[in-house]
């Protein structure tokens, strides 16, 4: 092969290969980018005009969900993590921690847990996750939800630990709900328990508003 062929064939491979790259990249960071970009109408706002004073003269609080979990369960959960494995060594390592997890107690006890983070408590705060709906209005609204950190909780997968669910009831009016959408839900936080058949949730949020939300999840998600 000629000099000059060899050139051209290793350029075709590193045009080959940096569009791979760009096009992984666009496809990981083109949620981030749409957050930012896209319009994101209010769905729902609160017509209880004490929670909107208290919204309106509150700095709001950007939540994620690691941060609703107490230290201890916050460690004991992110090493039992799944993680997207990429090597044979990665994919080794992923099942003993599976078989670690299935006989580590303190990782059971997490899995429904109920112990809160208090320093939150009747603050403000912001949270982006999915929507579980727990009852219904006549005209098909949601009355009151579950507020999860990954699609699919309760319904196609089991519930998160008590402490990943928020429960909160909402006024008439949140109409525009599709299942596989996330959402970025603002409220006043609390503890409290709120018992279902599909879940059990350890946080309350009294909800002011609800816009959707096209950013990564979070990485809380993947327990």
């Amino acid at each position: 092969m000629t000099a000059k062929k060899t050139k051209i064939m290793c350029g075709l491979v590193l045009c080959i290969g940096l569009g791979a790259l760009f096009a992984r990249l666009g496809l990981y960071l083109w949620p981030g980018v749409k957050q930012v970009l896209q319009d994101k109408p209010l769905l729902y706002f609160t017509s209880d005009a004490a929670l909107e004073a208290i919204y309106t003269q509150s700095a709001v609080l950007p939540l994620d969900w690691a941060m609703l979990l107490p230290p201890q369960e916050q460690a004991i959960i992110t090493h039992y993590q799944v993680q997207n494995a990429q090597t044979v060594k990665e994919l080794s390592a992923q099942i003993l921690r599976s078989i670690e997890a299935s006989t580590d107690p303190k990782y059971h006890e997490a899995l429904i847990s109920t112990n809160t983070v208090n320093v939150f408590e009747n603050q403000m705060v912001s949270l982006s996750g999915f929507v579980v709906p727990v009852d219904f209005y006549a005209n098909n609204n949601i009355k009151s939800l579950f507020f999860v950190p990954y699609f699919g909780a309760c319904l196609h997968y089991p519930p998160p630990p008590p402490n990943q669910m928020l429960f909160a009831q909402l006024e008439q009016g949140f109409s525009q709900f599709d299942i596989t959408q996330a959402y970025t839900i603002t409220g006043k936080i609390s503890t409290g328990l709120f018992e279902d058949p599909m879940g059990t949730s350890a946080y309350i949020l009294e909800v002011v508003s609800i816009q959707p939300y096209f950013g990564q999840p979070d990485d809380i998600r993947r327990h």
